[in-house]
């Protein structure tokens, strides 16, 4: 019953599924540096669990990836690409 008025809810307001970040993965560089300050911000691919680091030519190429701290891309696993 919950999930209908979710559904319900995402219809009215569309903005609601937008705004939905998993805790940790970002849309945006900006928005990673805001909630990991003191830590080195990378690209994770989801697909192939790699991230890059800023400088990495394959940093801004990747799609479909999120932007994350490097601590938490280590501690779900993710290596170095």
């Amino acid at each position: 019953m919950m999930w209908r008025g979710l559904g319900v809810g995402l219809l009215i307001f569309p903005w609601i599924a937008l705004a939905y970040q998993p805790a940790g993965k970002f849309k945006t560089e900006e928005q990673a540096h805001k909630y990991c300050p003191n830590d080195r911000v990378v690209r994770v691919d989801l697909s192939t669990r790699r991230f890059y680091a800023k400088g990495h030519f394959l940093y801004n190429v990747v799609s479909g990836a999120t932007y994350e701290c490097l601590r938490e891309a280590l501690e779900e696993g993710n290596v170095p690409g």
